[in-house]
């Protein structure tokens, strides 16, 4: 602005000095002060606007300034924000990974809560000791056979799925050569591998409350006594079975297949070997106990005139004849079952006591060793640390009472037409261990000696003896 006023004075010298005719006369000069007046007037007007232009230049730069410091402020607010984000991302990230390893370990944890395993494993030391008959004539003799002594173990593995609410797969497996009546392997062959199976592969259906439909290889549907030997407790049989229990009624009804009988010729014996059996029975309270009473019959379809033996083998004591194209061993009659059955659970010195009896007879017609029957009691119960039980049995069976593939296989050799006395004691020192020894006294041959013609027996009622010395493990 001093700059301008300068300008100004400058300006009016140079006008009054250089005017001709300032002496001269007053109508010059009046000419140049009006001239003057107007010069001084337009610039004032030019320092007003320069003015203006300085003021509008002022508020610009205090525009721009505010404007770079709000830019300032929002660039470093987004900064800010950016850094935030990605450690939210970050965060984020880090949770979701913790969300899926949660998620894995809980479709784990829910996998894993929907099967059950359970198992055990049994060593055994056994002495088995028995008489023979030497000879297959009249002059054949009974005389002792070699004693014998052998270890074996049983290990068996289950598990149970539960595939939705109402259904249940169960697969097992277990040692053993297929025997359908025993899992045991004995100790020997240079410490060989030893075989395992399928023990168990069945579905459990339960439609409604107290319902069961097994389908598969499953165990047996219907209930034993005590510790009866009339079914030996090692055979899972494959087929179906329908079960019932509700209140004071159960029902079992059941079909299995035993054995395939196939020809191409269609003239040919095309017949299957198989079992149908139904079980009903009942439980109700007696002398401050519980008390079952059952009934159970079975049909063994399709056996007479064939030989539905494991492995094509031995008949296990019931009668046979030789029959067939290939002039094999096959059964001579019917298996048409009624075995009926008692329990008592009774309490005795402050120990749970048992007390059971069996009886059975073959219908079928035409057979003359039919009859069979068991009574035993067992007191205790081995199973919490340092419980105890003690069993005693007695049993007789006639040769063609029941069908052989079935009944135990360690009672009088594993055979019918035997009888005799079982003694067995248990005790868990710690849970989950049982000591078992079972003692067996029975004689062989009861009703048929093995050895027999016109005028001479010869063998009926050989002495058996097995001893079994056990340490059971169970998980």
């Amino acid at each position: 602005m001093g700059k301008v006023l300068a300008g100004v004075a400058m300006v009016s010298a140079m006008l009054l000095p250089g005017a001709p005719a300032v002496g001269a006369g007053s109508a010059g000069l009046g000419e140049l002060k009006a001239a003057q007046l107007e010069t001084q007037a337009q610039v004032r007007a030019l320092v007003s606007r320069l003015d203006r232009l300085e003021a509008d230049n002022r508020s610009l730069r205090g525009e721009n300034d505010a404007l770079r410091t709000e830019l300032r402020d929002a660039t470093e607010r987004r900064d800010a924000e950016i850094e935030y984000l990605r450690a939210e991302a970050a965060g984020l990230r880090e949770q979701g990974a913790a969300t899926a390893g949660e998620l894995q370990t809980l479709e784990g944890v829910d996998w894993a809560s929907r099967v059950r395993l359970k198992g055990d494993l049994r060593i055994r030391d056994e002495n088995i000791t028995t008489e023979r008959v030497v000879g297959d004539d009249a002059t054949a003799q009974v005389e002792d056979a070699a004693d014998r002594n052998r270890m074996r173990y049983r290990a068996r593995l289950s598990a149970e799925a539960r595939v939705t609410d109402s259904t249940s797969v169960v697969l097992g497996i277990a040692s053993g050569e297929g025997d359908p009546r025993s899992t045991n392997q004995t100790f020997g062959d240079t410490g060989s591998g030893k075989g395992v199976r399928f023990d168990l592969a069945y579905a459990d259906w339960s439609p409604a409350p107290g319902t069961g439909v097994l389908l598969g290889k499953h165990r047996q549907p219907f209930r034993r006594t005590g510790q009866s030997l009339f079914f030996d407790a090692d055979i899972n049989p494959e087929g179906v079975a329908v079960t019932y229990e509700r209140n004071a009624f159960s029902a079992a009804a059941y079909g299995w297949w035993l054995q395939e009988g196939y020809d191409e010729d269609p003239d040919g014996d095309n017949e299957d070997a198989n079992i149908l059996g139904l079980q009903l029975g009942t439980r109700f309270p007696l002398l401050g106990g519980e008390s079952r009473l059952a009934a159970h019959y079975y049909d063994c379809g399709a056996c007479r005139g064939n030989s539905p033996f494991w492995s094509g083998g031995d008949a296990n004591g019931n009668t046979t004849v030789t029959g067939g194209s290939d002039a094999v061993q096959v059964l001579k009659y019917d298996y048409d079952v009624l075995v009926l059955s008692g329990e008592v659970d009774l309490e005795l010195l402050g120990q749970p006591l048992v007390i059971w009896a069996d009886w059975a007879r073959n219908l079928a017609s035409g057979v003359e060793h039919d009859l069979a029957y068991g009574v035993g009691a067992l007191l205790g119960r081995a199973a919490a640390a340092r419980s105890w039980e003690a069993a005693v049995l007695y049993q007789s069976m006639d040769k063609d009472a029941m069908f052989a593939q079935l009944v135990d296989s360690d009672f009088a050799d594993g055979r019918t037409d035997g009888d005799g006395w079982m003694f067995r004691f248990g005790y868990a020192p710690v849970s989950n261990v049982v000591l078992n020894a079972a003692w067996m006294l029975n004689r062989l041959y009861k009703d048929v000696a093995p050895v027999e013609g016109p005028g001479y027996s010869v063998g009926s009622g050989l002495d058996y003896q097995r001893l079994q010395l056990d340490v059971n493990y169970r998980f």
